[in-house]
């Protein structure tokens, strides 16, 4: 029998294939190609889980138990609820002109008055204006993650997508959100 692992793309357990590139070993996929654990994929800053991670959604309840689930497993000092790419833009902006450390930005895609690709554009021209190290972003969204998404999605390196399902059950939401922050601490952390 194959090796198999979970994808929280698909949602279900996946074969794999393991992929040397970059100094890094990847499993990733077979079948969305979505990278499923990471041996030094991203450097964590010294300062990680000591600043801010960022929230990004317009529901109000999403943000929510993503909020407490990223308390509950002290990643940050600090955890920032927003609700759209705007407000984001302007707390990351105060953030880094204070010299605040941002640990990681959950993003949106589909938000009013600025949607999650376009924040996650103006957040990297901001890093490579300030010459600052890029903030890890997880792009957490109902929306299918077809090729045209996971091409755009590297030019926000270091980043991932996250699907989230469609479906209205708050317990299968609050279970996607624990596997999402589960991810994030064993792939962020070190």
């Amino acid at each position: 029998m194959e090796d198999m692992k979970y994808c929280l793309c698909c949602g279900e357990e996946v074969p794999f294939n393991v992929i040397e590139r970059h100094e890094k070993r990847e499993s990733q996929c077979i079948y969305c190609g979505f990278i499923l654990d990471v041996q030094k994929l991203w450097e964590c800053a010294e300062d990680a889980g000591k600043g801010y991670a960022l929230v990004v959604d317009d529901s109000k309840y999403t943000r929510k138990i993503i909020e407490d689930i990223l308390k509950e497993n002290n990643f940050s000092a600090h955890v920032e609820s927003l609700e759209n790419g705007a407000a984001l833009i302007s707390t990351y902006s105060k953030l880094i002109s204070e010299n605040k450390p941002v640990d990681l930005a959950i993003i949106d895609l589909n938000m009013p008055v600025m949607d999650g690709l376009t924040a996650a554009l103006t957040l990297r021209t901001l890093e490579t204006k300030k010459k600052i190290a890029k903030v890890p972003i997880v792009f957490f969204s109902s929306e299918k993650a077809d090729e045209h998404l996971k091409n755009r999605l590297q030019e926000f390196t270091p980043a991932i997508y996250v699907n989230k399902t469609n479906d209205p059950d708050p317990d299968k939401l609050a279970k996607r959100v624990e596997e999402l922050v589960s991810y994030v601490l064993a792939t962020y952390r070190q």
